[in-house]
């Protein structure tokens, strides 16, 4: 099944377009058809054949004149050449679930509720009024969650002329390929929902981009972890409880087992129905309603169905996530600055699925990472984009991909913003895998501390003159000394570099651990920042190029995997034991050896 959603400005005629397509009038609410407006979601079925070639062709170039026809080849052809699977034998059946999303402002949150499913859209513009607010919000929404295709409907062709109806599509063209772009755009139809102008050409576009959708999903292997975001719920009498939504992905049947989040509580489905057919299993993209058992936290609108292992890391269940946070294009310039609150942080919405939550957003600093917190618990996905809509209002500001999800700490928080400072604009799956290696319980030593000496490791090496070596958690302790005495060597500038200098032809000199002629703690401690002195251990300390000589020198003429006795250690540096074993750490910590039980072994060589 396809599923294709029908988005755009109030009053365009969005159900009448519906009803013209499928017979079926989605305004099932009384209120619905007092006020003639749609303000929940609404559903149809229709059933389309897969075109001929020549067929899709001209349905595209009808369409869109200036765009290039997409092609389809026949079964012969597909069957010699699998990977060129572009399409469906003619007359193959295709089955469309069709909703119908409202208009206005005020629904904007039932908007987002039926687009996230979505194969392929429907954008509906009237001829008379052109493109409106609520066509660019509901534009927006739709690029929000992800649609990967697009048609555009003018509608309304027959209250205006012939010059009007092709400005209004032109135009329209124009600002969906802002936001969109243009490859994103199937075609462009001037329909007359009332007297049935349009609606084939309509119909015929509609079934060979989904002709080619199917075809697509063919060829690509199917997962067995399907998800469904619950949309509606009603008991039947002497049935039970039934949920509808669209299953994304994967497989359901009966007697299966799905988890329901929030929660975690195990459900069994009991029946399956789709199309108006009872059916034992479905796959891939779908409206379904599902019989499930009886739940003892209760079911509501907005809770995710889904087949994994309870701990997935293909679904986050919380109230409080870091995120990336993406703005979306504008066809226009926008009335009001709604990424002010990107900026600044503050209250805003999160829709995803069907769910939405109000919470608070807060900057990680100067990057796309922002912190969201809502009072009630929110499950998603991991890879679905949440969109994110300003508070008491219906513009929606952006979207964003969640990367971790848990309540942190003033450290973990710290933690967080060195990491996703150093990450950048890293994509979603690369900094949630980061965040959880950083985030995890250190490896623990024999005597259950954490390995390394945390005052030791944060020094840079030979090979590195910043804390890029350094750990997250090291780096956290750090950073506030670090950033006063970054403060106190700028301000020292040009007279510190000097002393250094000074200091360093003098240390130089000495070859080896302290002595009463070393400059003083402060003093070695500035070096130590500068990456010109090394410490041994807390009170001992070495020249850089000192430690490079003699490293160089006690590896000399040796290989990886031979065993260092202290002895030659000795011999060839001069130091005593009570040198010895220090610089010994020093070069476990750069990986120049390893210990094992009394033996040292040589890891690498200089």
């Amino acid at each position: 099944m396809i599923v294709l959603g029908l988005a755009g400005h109030v009053d365009h005629g969005k159900t009448a377009l519906v009803r013209a397509l499928t017979g079926i009038d989605t305004d099932r609410l009384p209120e619905e058809k007092a006020r003639g407006m749609t303000t929940d979601l609404g559903f149809a079925a229709l059933r389309l054949f897969a075109p001929r070639a020549s067929a899709a062709e001209g349905a595209a170039q009808e369409a869109t004149p200036h765009a290039r026809p997409r092609t389809f080849i026949s079964q012969a052809a597909a069957n010699q050449d699998p990977a060129r699977r572009d399409s469906l034998p003619e007359g193959s059946p295709l089955d469309i679930g069709v909703i119908d999303v409202p208009g206005h402002e005020r629904y904007i949150r039932n908007m987002v509720a039926g687009a996230w499913s979505l194969d392929l859209a429907l954008l509906v513009v009237a001829a008379d009024d052109g493109w409106m607010e609520q066509s660019e919000n509901h534009a927006r929404v739709l690029s929000a969650t992800g649609i990967a295709r697009l048609i555009v409907a003018v509608t309304k062709i027959d209250k205006v002329s012939r010059e009007r109806s092709e400005e209004v599509k032109q135009d329209s063209l124009r600002r969906a390929s802002t936001i969109f772009g243009a490859q994103a755009i199937a075609g462009v139809v001037g329909i007359s929902a009332l007297h049935g102008e349009g609606i084939e050409n309509l119909k015929a576009l509609i079934a060979a981009e989904a002709a080619r959708i199917e075809a697509a999903r063919l060829g690509s292997p199917r997962s067995r972890e399907g998800f469904l975001f619950i949309d509606r719920i009603f008991s039947k009498p002497g049935v039970g409880r039934i949920v509808c939504g669209s299953l994304v992905g994967g497989t359901f049947a009966v007697e299966e087992e799905v988890i329901q989040s929030p929660g975690g509580e195990i459900l069994r489905i009991k029946g399956i129905e789709s199309l108006g057919k009872a059916i034992s299993s479905i796959s891939g993209t779908a409206r379904v309603a599902l019989n499930i058992s009886k739940t003892k936290a209760g079911t509501a609108r907005g809770d995710l169905l889904y087949k994994a292992p309870r701990n997935s890391s293909q679904y986050y269940s919380g109230r409080e996530f870091i995120v990336k946070v993406e703005e979306l294009p504008y066809s226009t310039s926008p009335v009001t600055k709604d990424s002010e609150i990107l900026k600044k942080g503050g209250e805003i919405e999160v829709a995803v699925g069907t769910a939405g939550r109000i919470g608070k957003i807060i900057p990680l600093g100067n990057h796309p990472w922002y912190r969201f917190s809502c009072a009630e618990e929110l499950a998603f996905p991991s890879s679905s984009p949440l969109v994110l809509i300003r508070h008491g209002g219906a513009r929606i500001v952006g979207r964003a991909w969640a990367v971790f999800e848990g309540k942190t700490d003033r450290i973990v928080r710290r933690k967080l913003a060195i990491l996703l400072a150093d990450l950048g604009n890293a994509s979603p799956p690369d900094a949630a895998e980061a965040i959880r290696a950083a985030i995890a319980p250190q490896p623990q030593n024999d005597s259950g501390g954490r390995r390394g000496d945390p005052i030791l490791d944060r020094v840079p090496t030979e090979n590195s003159n910043s804390d890029q070596d350094l750990t997250i958690d090291d780096r956290v302790v750090l950073e506030p000394s670090l950033k006063k005495a970054e403060k106190r060597l700028r301000e020292a500038g040009r007279h510190c570099i000097e002393y250094q200098n000074t200091v360093n032809a003098n240390f130089r000199t000495t070859g080896k651990a302290q002595t009463p002629a070393l400059p003083p703690r402060k003093d070695l401690d500035r070096l130590c920042a500068l990456g010109i002195a090394l410490p041994l251990d807390r009170n001992l300390f070495i020249h850089r190029d000192t430690y490079t000589t003699l490293v160089a020198a006690i590896l000399k003429n040796r290989s990886p995997g031979q065993i260092l006795e202290i002895g030659t250690v000795k011999e060839i540096t001069g130091f005593s034991r009570k040198f010895v074993i220090p610089f010994l750490h020093r070069m476990e910590r750069d990986a120049y050896i390893k210990r094992e039980g009394e033996r040292r072994i040589i890891l690498k060589l200089v």
